[in-house]
């Protein structure tokens, strides 16, 4: 069965292979186009902003332009912002007496901040930290000193 079915469609694929058609009667020729022109209006009383006049063999087409719009009201001012919080005040304390000169002499120094104190602290390698009221030492590079740390990061020797 199926190959009896395989054979019948081979035979109607070969049964299409031809090159003859039939070709129908042409068409009837259809008509000339028609030369149309635009010719530039100005401004009149029939066309108060001007246009173009489109002219066929049959017709004519006025076609005007449009006027502009009226410009929109200006809109309301905003109102201003709130004021911003005031920043924070970091002061710079110096540990010991002297001047910082470069390379000789380097003078330590803490930022206060807040009304507390914040230094590197040199143990364990040095880190950043709030030094609270006590007594102190810097060794500073050619500045060294002892001092003591009060409230509100006032600094006495």
């Amino acid at each position: 069965m199926k190959k009896l079915m395989l054979l019948s469609l081979l035979s109607l694929a070969a049964c299409n292979q031809g090159t003859d058609y039939i070709t129908g009667p042409q068409g009837p020729q259809g008509s000339p186009g028609q030369n149309c022109s635009v010719t530039p209006v100005s401004p009149s009383s029939v066309a108060p902003n001007g246009g173009g006049l489109l002219t066929c063999p049959d017709s004519q087409l006025l076609i005007l332009n449009g006027s502009n719009g009226t410009n929109g009201t200006n809109g309301q001012n905003g109102t201003n912002g709130s004021n911003g919080t005031n920043g924070t005040i970091v002061t710079p304390i110096q540990f010991c007496p002297g001047q910082t000169t470069y390379p000789s002499e380097f003078n330590e120094v803490g930022f206060c901040i807040g009304g507390n104190l914040y230094a590197v602290y040199s143990a364990n390698d040095g880190f950043l930290s709030e030094i609270a009221p006590g007594a102190y030492s810097s060794d500073g590079i050619n500045s060294s000193c002892n001092f003591t740390v009060g409230p509100n990061c006032q600094v006495s020797h």
